[in-house]
């Protein structure tokens, strides 16, 4: 797509917005509010000049005398237009300092007061409930009047001060442009998983502003030097909040989230030692935990932190040297006892950091810089991934790993906040920026390289769940909270509002030695929202808790497409112990649908209104795993709702399918 060229010196140019057009083209509501403009804001705050769009071919942008030139590309995918953008000093000195970068700016015909804004805080560990992990909120302006006179200030999403993506809040922001039930809107996310935000600001009488940007402090661009900036994903919908967030959910899935082995991810079953067990492993409790994972029906079987020389987490950089101590045999006659007992197997990584005194800090000092690490002992280093030396180490050293066990899973973890190492290089946000970069090649070239290989992203826990390690990852461990199943069961219910099911990794967690003591069936339903797996010492289970267990796997295995399709809210967002939980996911035809309900803790009766069914056809609805079906038209059980009876934070699964297979349409 192409624009009239514009040259812009601290000027107002009226225009037309390429995203109002494209929105316009595609039938999508919203481009009608969307005012002239380009689009963009580049320079500084209290200047912010910028220029208009050309297609796939440059445009000029005059700035303190200083010429930029901007390159912009627009990709329809879905409901959902993704804007691509590149700066180049085409100047033959060193450019002025910029200060603001916003890929995307929009100025909207629609006052402030009418938008609902929905959004989410980002992967955090807490021990108590309800936790603050991926807490769901709606905002909408006042409309007193005796705020009109006063300033307004923007409200803001971001990064955490300290360089994780998700720390803070989730970087998506769902905006409908009404308070009504049915309100159109769109979402906004930038594919970058470093420092964002993304800013809504009442810019005049009747008149809203949306600005999505990466933090930079004083950036400069060298003579012929270019910077590729974050994409960023405006999706449209209509329909309300529920439709506003399936479409995020749907986009995810169908046009970010990568496929493996030329297939769709459904929501894994793991077995992960960590939790419960830690470091403290070698190969004969590995290979019963194996026995025990196997006999639950897992399908990955993995080694986390602790199979390196130096253990987790002073042996971080040991990566081409196994404990001898712990495995004298190496990885290797596990890997082929995991194979045949017929799981894939999994290892721990968490390439980005070294530890003074391990084998990549003597071999390559050059590549690392120091970091301050409170909780950790002797010096961390954060490996600089804007040298090409370190992506290429990073490459073959976890694809040699993949080559020699055959792995099918890796758990990238990432358990420092990035900040130090950027403003040690550069505090501008260049240094971010390459870094990014360097990380994405990484994952890029492992996932070409090894189509087989399904990649868990981690950040101690969920703290770098974006749309850039998306792309390149097939799952999220998504918190490292995974014992209190009130908290896993919170977490994942309220992430799955912005995220498909796959991407949420939660666990089973059973201590050392603990046996069957604390576990029914709410245990593992609390996990069932996601991908479900199952940490620590399981081969302490009896036979008789195994052998449920397993049916809960045969259970979620044959429910988890559902994970990964339309999700729905059905009681309010419990805020105390005592407050029910009910969540539902709905086939996109419509025609199969799973209902999780968790009692508060007085347990009783609750009436649950189920939604997405088809008015007219009739549903036969089964408590699980082994309840009395019943039978309901769609409309009867949406008006009239399921009576469902529960103990003290119960939890129960129901399973709704078409009764009437060849009924109407």
């Amino acid at each position: 797509m192409s624009e009239t060229l514009y040259t812009v010196v601290g000027r107002e140019i009226r225009m037309d917005n390429p995203l109002a057009r494209i929105a316009k083209q595609q039938g999508w509501p919203q481009g009608s509010i969307i005012r002239p403009g380009p689009g963009f804001r580049i320079g500084r705050p209290e200047t912010s000049l910028a220029t208009t769009d050309q297609g796939d071919q440059a445009t000029t942008l005059t700035a303190d005398d200083q010429p930029l030139e901007i390159t912009s590309t627009y990709r329809v995918a879905g409901n959902t237009i993704v804007v691509s953008r590149s700066l180049t000093n085409t100047g033959a000195e060193r450019s002025e300092p910029i200060h603001l970068i916003e890929p995307l700016y929009l100025v909207f015909d629609n006052p402030s007061e009418q938008w609902r804004h929905i959004y989410a805080n980002g992967g955090t560990t807490e021990a108590y409930y309800p936790p603050t992990a991926f807490r769901t909120h709606e905002q909408t302006r006042s409309t007193k009047q005796s705020f009109q006179s006063r300033a307004h200030p923007p409200f803001t999403i971001e990064s955490h001060p300290a360089g994780r993506s998700s720390n803070l809040h989730l970087p998506f922001l769902v905006s409908l442009t009404s308070t009504d039930e049915d309100s159109d809107g769109l979402f906004i996310a930038m594919e970058w998983s470093g420092g964002w935000y993304i800013s809504v600001e009442r810019t005049g009488a009747g008149r809203t502003s949306l600005a999505a940007g990466m933090k930079v402090n004083g950036l400069c661009l060298e003579p012929g030097e270019t910077l590729d900036l974050p994409p960023v994903h405006l999706g449209f919908f209509t329909g309300g909040p529920a439709a506003a967030t399936n479409s995020l959910r749907r986009y995810l899935y169908q046009q970010v989230c990568p496929e493996l082995e030329s297939r769709a991810v459904l929501p894994p079953t793991s077995y992960d030692h960590y939790y419960g067990i830690e470091s403290a492993i070698d190969y004969e409790l590995l290979s019963r935990e194996a026995d025990r994972a196997a006999e639950l029906g897992l399908e990955i079987f993995v080694v986390d932190a602790g199979w390196f020389k130096g253990g987790f987490p002073n042996g971080a950089g040991n990566w081409d040297e196994v404990d001898a101590t712990k495995l004298p045999n190496g990885l290797e006659p596990l890997a082929d006892y995991v194979r045949e007992l017929g799981m894939g197997f999994g290892l721990w990584f968490e390439p980005e950091r070294a530890v003074e005194g391990t084998n990549i800090i003597r071999d390559h000092p050059e590549w690392f810089v120091p970091v301050e690490q409170p909780y950790y002992e002797p010096q961390n280093y954060n490996i600089n991934l804007a040298i090409p030396g370190a992506q290429d180490y990073l490459i073959e050293m976890i694809g040699g790993w993949v080559e020699r066990l055959g792995l099918r899973w890796i758990r990238w973890d990432y358990n420092i906040d990035p900040l130090p190492l950027w403003e040690a290089i550069d505090p501008s946000g260049k240094a971010e920026h390459e870094f990014m970069a360097g990380l994405y090649r990484v994952l890029d070239k492992l996932m070409q390289d090894h189509p087989s290989l399904l990649i868990e992203s981690c950040s101690s826990g969920g703290r770098r769940v974006d749309i850039g390690t998306m792309r390149r990852a097939h799952t999220y461990w998504f918190s490292d909270q995974t014992e209190d199943p009130l908290v896993c069961r919170y977490m994942q219910a309220r992430a799955n509002r912005f995220l498909p099911g796959h991407l949420l990794n939660s666990a089973v967690t059973v201590n050392r030695d603990q046996g069957d003591d604390g576990f029914d069936d709410t245990a593992v339903l609390s996990r069932m929202l996601g991908a479900l797996a199952f940490n620590g010492d399981i081969a302490s289970w009896s036979p008789d808790l195994t052998t449920r267990m397993r049916g809960w796997v045969d259970k979620f295995n044959g429910i988890r497409h559902l994970l990964v399709q339309d999700f729905y809210q059905l009681l309010p967002i419990p805020t105390t112990i005592d407050d029910w939980d009910a969540v539902q996911f709905v086939s996109y035809s419509r025609d199969e649908s799973v209902l999780f309900v968790f009692a508060g803790q007085k347990g009783g009766k609750m009436n649950i209104l189920p939604l997405g069914l088809r008015d007219e056809r009739r549903y036969r609805i089964t408590r699980q795993p082994a309840g009395t079906p019943r039978t309901f038209s769609g409309s009867e059980v949406m008006a009239e709702g399921l009576q469902v009876r529960l103990g003290s934070h119960e939890g129960g699964l129901w399973h709704i399918v078409l009764d009437d297979p060849a009924g109407p349409r």
